[in-house]
């Protein structure tokens, strides 16, 4: 017998508001990602927003420059399990360890994807979109770009 996905194992929420917090929690347009774009836009830097990269594969890129073939990431430190700022919710334990693992397991999964298909993979922590931080972002991203775009046409 087929094992249940992660997402059909899903423990019932501990309380009504917490509840209330997961059915809310929506995986798109962060405030970290808000301001990676912004940040883009003010540098100059032209871009698709949550795009998919290649058919077939499901996965948005949070930030993608399609002529380059540069596509960027804000990993949640919570979701994707953050080596600084992750730490196992007490509820539920053995469940959250899986699920971020998993988590994790699919994004290892998309980059080496992404990568084979000839596309340059950045991720990038939401504790790195921080005003101390978000230059050496932007030149990450601008570097990236500028080393993959093409000769300029006139």
């Amino acid at each position: 017998m087929k094992e249940l996905s992660i997402r059909a194992r899903a423990p019932a929420a501990s309380s009504a508001l917490v509840r209330h917090v997961m059915v809310a929690n929506y995986g798109g347009n962060t405030t970290p990602e808000r301001l990676l774009r912004s940040a883009l836009r003010r540098v100059g830097l032209k871009f698709r927003r949550e795009g998919q990269v290649i058919p077939n594969l499901r996965c948005k890129a949070d930030v993608v420059f399609p002529a380059e073939r540069v596509c960027v990431f804000v990993d949640g430190c919570f979701w994707h399990g953050c080596h600084l700022h992750f730490s196992v919710p007490k509820t539920h334990s053995s469940w959250w360890r899986e699920k971020v693992e998993d988590n994790r397991r699919r994004d290892r999964r998309n980059t080496a994807r992404l990568r084979a298909a000839g596309w340059k993979v950045i991720r990038i922590w939401e504790h790195a979109i921080a005003p101390d931080s978000m230059a050496l972002v932007l030149e990450r991203i601008g570097s990236a770009v500028r080393q993959r775009s093409g000769p300029r046409r006139r």
